[in-house]
């Protein structure tokens, strides 16, 4: 037993690493000249659909940011939020990041920056490591302290009744949790997850997650090539999901793991404001994934 155990954990770190090599493609060439995650990727990318092209845009909204010290390997909680929060009374939407593996939010600061221009109020932190929800559980925790401390920037300027998830890679499990397992799964309204791993990669690293139990909109957008993604680990996990929920999935040509994070946040950025802001447009994008030829295998449910 002990002979098999040590086998499995070899072959587990393998994974793991082979995780950080795909990460690692599309920042290599996105961060070359911006270790700190300051790219600005929505300037970069190219040949998108026409629907897919406005969200993947800046919003119209000044972004200021706020961070915190966090305990232990949390290390740092950040926040990414509309600057006219500080003149206004709106409440504003909130979406918590759960990292990929390696990748703390101080990696990907224009992502965060994005969304927020858009409208939402966006949290994250330095953890390297999500797949149990643990990390967003307690960034969630701590914006809603935020919200309630007459001192904070965003006081009771949350949205707690809009909130939604997404993650990478790992951080995709980490969504499955934080929506199903963790003590505030209900406040969730919608999620994402982008090139996330799942039953066979999930069961070899130890990452449980029960998408069957999944009550939230969500949508799936995975590299087509990923090995980590592999075709029947995508489907498996479409059945999974269960059919009352409104669900979208599709698999992008021409991208590798890493680049999800980046390439799919038209989308991203369309479904959180379909179904945290009510935006009709925005759900218009999300049809679009049916005519998208970069996308293959797209299914959709409740669209």
């Amino acid at each position: 037993m002990k002979k098999k155990h040590i086998i499995i954990s070899v072959v587990a770190a393998a994974a793991v690493a082979g995780c950080f090599t795909g990460c690692g493609k599309m920042w290599e060439a996105y961060n070359a000249n911006h270790p700190s995650g300051s790219n600005r990727y929505y300037e970069m990318i190219t040949g998108l659909s026409p629907q897919e092209s406005i969200y993947m845009k800046l919003g119209s909204h000044e972004v200021k940011t706020y961070e915190e010290q966090a305990e232990g390997s949390l290390r740092m909680f950040r926040m990414w939020y509309p600057a006219d929060v500080e003149t206004s009374n709106k409440k504003y939407p909130v979406i918590v990041s759960n990292n990929g593996t390696g990748w703390p939010a101080t990696k990907y600061t224009e992502w965060f920056r994005h969304m927020a221009s858009w409208g939402f109020i966006v949290v994250g932190n330095d953890e390297g490591t999500s797949w149990n929800g643990n990390s967003a559980e307690a960034t969630l925790q701590w914006l809603i302290g935020l919200n309630s401390a007459k001192n904070s920037v965003i006081y009771q300027h949350a949205d707690l009744q809009n909130v939604g998830t997404v993650g990478h890679s790992q951080g995709g499990t980490g969504v499955e949790n934080a929506i199903t397992t963790q003590p505030s799964a209900k406040m969730y309204k919608a999620a994402v997850m982008l090139a996330s791993t799942y039953n066979g990669y999930n069961a070899l690293l130890r990452w449980n997650a029960d998408a069957s139990k999944i009550t939230i909109p969500m949508l799936v957008l995975v590299a087509n090539g990923d090995g980590l993604t592999p075709l029947k680990d995508y489907n498996t996990f479409w059945n999974a999901l269960p059919n009352s929920i409104i669900k979208v999935a599709g698999r992008r040509n021409d991208c590798g793991h890493g680049d999800m994070l980046v390439y799919g946040d038209g989308y991203v950025t369309a479904w959180f404001l379909w179904h945290l802001q009510g935006n009709t447009q925005a759900r218009e994008a999300i049809k679009e994934l049916r005519t998208n030829k970069s996308y293959v295998e797209v299914r959709m449910k409740g669209v």
